[in-house]
């Protein structure tokens, strides 16, 4: 049995800091810091938190959270778990590296009609100043995400997920079960890895998690489950947890929020990030997201935390996210007797 990630992260990541003041919009999990012209002027900072705020407490899934928050008896799911096993024993994957992401106006509609827009932003929301706008249309970010059409192939790449999706709904407690290993190798023979679950997050802040883990669900885009920049996919098994970052077998930050899904694919040629009218529902592949986001249980909110991965990026930068795709999978799945 799981505990709830609320208790985990009041108990190891407390104190945090509040959002006001932040100044920092969180494109899709992603890096978008303050503009110049306000970086030193406490009342400009100060109008961004309240805007910020403002986008939060219109999180649609507001009441619906709120119905199961706390709850220690949650119902099962429908036929009983579902335990599932996904496996990649080495080969290729994509990580992917900061980029202004293109908006779907299926997704984001218009400027006239903006979609998408509550919630932390890029966590579960992109807020209408964060979009670049020609004739009329939102065209693209106008800061880097980790979601676009940059990225880089790293070699050694190995994962190992056991799941059981037990728990139907969002609760206090749960009995959803993840055990999630992976790695990857750079060209320079540094290895990073990803370890998941100590904590699960059974009760979701903005969305639901269904317990920490779902099975045979509808994720992101335009279901307002997740960030909208990534498109609206089918997901077989998705999971949401605290676990930790590694370089070389070290840990180097720790704890941190880790979702994990099999898909399908949502990819083109390439490898370009898909619109939702080019997902391709007859391949699947895997995504690892550590995003630089850290949760606050007490307000039911998240606040930007770069993640320290240990990865320079070409500016010198260190890649302050992981996000990371695995193509080469052994799936197998099956109803608990």
């Amino acid at each position: 049995m799981a505990v709830s990630m609320n208790h985990l992260v009041k108990g190891i990541m407390a104190p945090v800091l509040a959002v006001a003041g932040a100044g920092i919009l969180a494109a899709g999990c992603g890096t978008m810091q303050a503009e110049a012209d306000s970086a030193g002027n406490p009342d400009k900072r100060a109008k961004k938190a309240q805007k910020i705020q403002k986008l939060q407490e219109k999180v649609p899934y507001d009441g619906y959270l709120e119905a199961h928050k706390g709850e220690q008896n949650p119902l099962g799911l429908l036929g009983g778990p579902i335990e599932a096993k996904v496996t990649q024993g080495g080969g290729g994957v994509f990580v992917a590296l900061p980029a202004k992401r293109e908006l779907d106006p299926r997704v984001f509609g218009s400027p006239k009609m903006p979609r998408a827009f509550a919630g932390t932003p890029g966590m579960s929301g992109v807020p209408p100043m964060a979009r670049g706008v020609s004739d009329g249309q939102y065209t693209r970010m106008k800061k880097p995400s980790p979601f676009g059409n940059k990225y880089k192939v790293m070699q050694r790449g190995s994962m190992s997920l056991r799941a059981v999706d037990a728990t139907a709904t969002d609760a206090g407690r749960t009995d959803d079960e993840v055990r999630f290993r992976a790695s990857w190798e750079d060209s320079a023979g540094n290895t990073y890895s990803v370890r998941c679950c100590r904590m699960l997050a059974s009760h979701g802040m903005e969305y639901p998690t269904f317990g920490g883990v779902v099975t045979n669900h509808i994720l992101h885009g335009s279901s307002r489950i997740g960030t909208p920049l990534m498109p609206t996919e089918y997901t077989y098994l998705a999971f949401w947890g605290m676990g930790e970052v590694r370089k070389n077998g070290e840990v180097v930050d720790k704890p941190r929020l880790v979702h994990g899904m099999l898909t399908e694919y949502v990819r083109k040629e390439g490898y370009k990030l898909a619109f939702d009218h080019e997902v391709n529902p007859t391949k699947r592949h895997f995504h690892l997201m550590v995003p630089p986001m850290k949760p606050l249980p007490d307000q039911d909110q998240y606040e930007h935390k770069n993640v320290k991965t240990g990865f320079s990026l070409p500016n010198g930068k260190e890649l302050p996210f992981w996000h990371v795709m695995f193509g080469s999978l052994d799936i197998q799945a099956q109803r608990r007797g």
